[in-house]
């Protein structure tokens, strides 16, 4: 029965969906990723930077804002595009809210959809994007999903924040039949839903899971709490994507469900950016996008360093973005993969700017940095499902314990001394709570940095 599920889905559902929406041509697209893939990093690099070139020439005649910005149109070859894009200045989220219309082009397709993201930053930004990008986005990610055996068709559940209106719920409600998937919300849920969303998985029996980090962690810690063998379910796959994943959070959810875990990295902006493949390489998805990773002066950074992610669609001609400032930073990958895949690779992805806490003296602390304190406190009898850390100034930290039972004070005490002897004096507040509070889109932040940015919320 499941069987003939999935090939009614694969073979009349999805099809008329995508049809019905203008991006049938994801079958194409994903057919090419699929041959492409193998070419030398080289052919690869002649073919991105030939729609790099298309893409710049495009943006200087047909969307005002690059015209008036960049005062000229552009002459520019496949040979010199990365130079030439290098020379342009940059583009980022207040610029793409406050010049949007500016952005849209004059030759724009006809059918577009209209995408608003980025709230859970505090800047939330609004594009059009054509039907034709949204295809080969969506072939994108059943390139990366496939590596791993996971076809269109296949069931799904989707742990996500869910649409406030009717109209959008409703958009939702189609993109999930399309999809053979249901959906979980990731916004609020305590033990009762947990044990609610596995009964229906135990029913719906997924090929994969995916969603949110966080939400993903919790229902596997969850079962592991439960003594619940997630197994039953034979699941192919969980992609994780939308926040940072730690090494402990994808230990949880390989011991819960005895599968794989695929990091997905990507924006509401321009979609699928990174996918992991078996080897543990973050492939970039050359094929509609042109990704730069630019250190302190705005140089390039090289492999093994960090750098901001700076993108430019070479797909989407309804908003052109070109060097778009992501505000996450990534480590540069080196070499090319065991795999044998030509795409371009990112050791990691470290997340956002203010998603570290940050010391008077300047030294970062990312969230994992924390993630690994708290294994390490689980030892010492502090049972932490979750936590937050809030940094309300240069030294005051708040720190939110999702916990059964309250801290006694010898585990605060030596929580505190832990977090001193690495980052120093700092004033320490530690609650106990019976529900972590998520962002406007449902994703949950390890670190608010409300002292760097005061839009932050959690």
């Amino acid at each position: 029965m499941k069987a003939l599920s999935r090939s009614l889905h694969r073979n009349l559902v999805y099809p008329a969906v995508v049809g019905l929406r203008g991006e049938q041509s994801v079958f194409r697209h994903l057919r090419e990723l699929e041959a492409s893939q193998w070419l030398s990093p080289e052919e690869l690099e002649r073919r991105q930077c030939a729609a790099l070139a298309e893409t710049l020439r495009y943006a200087s005649q047909y969307v005002p804002y690059y015209r008036e910005t960049w005062g000229r149109s552009i002459d520019v070859s496949p040979d010199t595009a990365q130079e030439v894009l290098a020379a342009l200045p940059f583009l980022t989220k207040r610029e793409l809210q406050e010049a949007a219309d500016a952005l849209v082009s004059e030759r724009r397709p006809r059918r577009v959809t209209r995408k608003t993201t980025g709230g859970s930053t505090g800047q939330a930004v609004t594009l059009l994007k054509d039907r034709e990008a949204t295809a080969r986005e969506m072939a994108a990610s059943w390139l990366g999903y496939g590596w791993w055996g996971v076809r269109i068709g296949d069931r799904a559940v989707r742990f996500w924040g869910q649409p406030f209106t009717r109209q959008r719920r409703l958009r939702f409600v189609a993109a999930d039949l399309a999809m053979h998937r249901i959906r979980f919300s990731a916004f609020a849920f305590d033990s009762a839903d947990l044990r609610a969303y596995w009964r229906r998985c135990l029913r719906f029996r997924p090929d994969y899971l995916y969603g949110y980090v966080s939400m993903l962690d919790a229902f596997a810690c969850h079962l592991l709490d439960a003594g619940i063998d997630g197994r039953q379910l034979g699941l192919k796959l969980v992609v994780t994507t939308a926040e940072v994943l730690s090494e402990p959070q994808r230990a949880h959810l390989r011991a819960a469900f005895g599968c794989p875990v695929q990091n997905e990295y990507g924006c509401g902006e321009v979609g699928p950016i990174a996918y992991e493949c078996p080897s543990g390489a973050l492939h970039l998805m050359t094929g509609h996008l042109f990704v730069e990773l630019v250190g302190p002066g705005d140089r390039a950074v090289g492999p093994g360093e960090s750098g901001e992610v700076v993108v430019t669609d070479l797909a989407n001609r309804a908003t052109s973005l070109v060097r778009y400032r992501l505000g996450d930073f990534a480590v540069a990958g080196s070499g090319p993969c065991s795999c044998g895949r030509g795409f371009p690779t990112l050791q990691r992805i470290w997340g956002r700017e203010y998603d570290f806490v940050e010391t008077r003296d300047g030294r970062r602390f990312h969230g994992e940095f924390f993630m690994y304190l708290f294994e390490e406190l689980q030892q010492k009898g502090i049972g932490v499902p979750q936590f937050q850390v809030v940094q309300e100034g240069p030294a005051d930290l708040a720190i939110a314990l999702l916990s059964p039972t309250e801290p006694t004070a010898e585990q605060l005490t030596h929580l505190k001394n832990r977090i001193a002897l690495h980052l120093g004096s700092m004033r320490i507040a530690v609650t106990r709570v019976d529900r972590l509070e998520r962002a406007r889109s449902g994703k949950m932040a390890v670190i608010v940095n409300r002292w760097r940015n005061p839009v932050a919320t959690r």
